[in-house]
């Protein structure tokens, strides 16, 4: 069964810090340039947790990644919101976009978000409206 394997080699448990407000401290002396590299380690560190890996194995990743998309894109909800990352960033969807709108979910300005509608998605089978709102609207 795909989602029992993907629950072994996807931390549903994990909480992303990269993009929480509570990173720094308001008396933190530290500029806008610390502040992004800083959080360009966590956000790292944040993908490792993820995937339940010590360090980052391109074959790992992709192996989860596409098991992912599998189970993803028959659930209407999500599958729509691959086509939307497709189309606007790669300028086109179809089934051979979708793949790399999951990617892109990955990355730094939707990770946070794309990975709390995985995992509800990997635990309960549904993504909540608000929850899937919250990342379209990260999407734009």
């Amino acid at each position: 069964m795909i989602e029992h394997e993907i629950t072994t080699m996807y931390n549903t448990k994990y909480v992303c810090r990269y993009n929480s407000d509570d990173v720094f401290l308001d008396t933190d002396d530290i500029n806008e340039e610390t502040k992004n590299q800083i959080r360009n380690i966590l956000y790292r560190n944040d993908l490792l947790h993820i995937f339940d890996i010590d360090e980052f194995d391109e074959v790992i990743v992709n192996k989860v990644i596409q098991k992912l998309y599998e189970m993803l894109k028959q659930n209407t909800g999500f599958y729509s919101l691959l086509q939307k990352v497709s189309s606007k960033i790669i300028g086109t969807s179809g089934s051979d976009y979708e793949y790399f709108g999951l990617l892109i979910l990955y990355s730094f300005d939707y990770l946070h978000q794309s990975h709390i509608c995985i995992s509800e998605l990997l635990e309960t089978g549904n993504v909540s409206k608000t929850n899937l709102d919250i990342l379209y609207t990260l999407v734009g």
